[in-house]
């Protein structure tokens, strides 16, 4: 049997075991060192470091996503030659021209002059051109479609379009009438009651006269004295002429003043055109 150490004896072995232990372990600098080498390495590549010793991550924590790349803007395409020379040209050529106009000598005047001169020789050749292309494609020409530029042409074009609005007028004639608002002291008014009676003549519509002053003229010797009717026609010169519908009771305003014969055509057919478009319309 073994005999026991004194407590003395043992506390003292115990205590010497703990000083080697603490000799061998490396010192508080060698500590510090590979703390700040294995921040480093988390710092330079922290995916390759455990999720725990990430900075700022641990389990609870998310990173956003990497921010993607800005593509460049695609570049604006390359305008064409011709459009670049003729930008030049213009600016060219004002240039010139303010040139000449702040200093007007002869040398600034000529080179101005001289450049205007080839420019309109450009675009002269651009006006023959087109010309020709015109002549070989028809739907570009605006006389087969529109007003021909011909004179030959432009007889045919207006009497198509006298009869187009004589026919017009005639069907007008059978559903609105005329009314005309006059003073028998009024030398315009004589002027243009004979035009009005020949245009009632020829178109078959029917004219209500109205006089002002309670004369009458001789086209229309029967005459209404005005009642008011001048007042609510707006009739503020005359001789005045209105369309009227007498079913609907609308009246429209033709003109005032002499007019001609073609001006009651084509004023009258005009508003015919109008009527038609509001009674194809709900």
């Amino acid at each position: 049997m073994r005999a026991k150490l004194p407590t003395t004896c043992r506390t003292a072995r115990i205590f010497a075991a703990l000083l080697v232990m603490a000799a061998a372990l490396p010192a508080p600098a060698s500590w510090a060192q590979g703390a700040n080498e294995g921040t480093k390495a988390i710092a330079a590549d922290p995916e390759d470091a455990a999720y725990w010793l990430r900075n700022r991550e641990g389990w609870f924590w998310y990173r956003d996503p990497p921010a993607a790349a800005r593509r460049p803007a695609p570049s604006a395409p390359k305008p064409p030659r011709e459009l670049v020379e003729f930008e030049a040209m213009q600016k060219r050529l004002e240039d010139l021209k303010r040139v000449a106009v702040m200093n007007p000598t002869d040398a600034n005047l000529t080179a101005y002059m001289r450049y205007q001169r080839m420019v309109m020789n450009k675009s002269e050749h651009f006006a023959e051109r087109w010309q020709r292309l015109v002549w070989t494609v028809p739907d570009l020409d605006y006389g087969l479609s529109g007003r021909p530029t011909n004179a030959m042409a432009i007889n045919v074009f207006d009497e198509q379009q006298r009869e187009r609005q004589a026919q017009t007028i005639k069907t007008l004639a059978a559903t609105h009438g005329l009314i005309f608002v006059f003073r028998g002291d009024c030398p315009h008014c004589h002027r243009f009651a004979p035009i009005l009676k020949r245009f009632e003549e020829e178109f078959g519509f029917t004219v209500l006269a109205i006089s002002m002053d309670g004369r009458a003229i001789p086209e229309y010797p029967n005459a209404r004295p005005d009642n008011g009717m001048a007042a609510r026609l707006n009739a503020t010169a005359v001789p005045a002429l209105y369309l009227t519908a007498p079913a609907t009771r609308e009246i429209r305003t033709v003109g005032f003043g002499v007019m001609s014969m073609t001006d009651l055509v084509d004023r009258i057919a005009a508003l015919a055109q109008d009527a038609a478009a509001s009674a194809r319309q709900p």
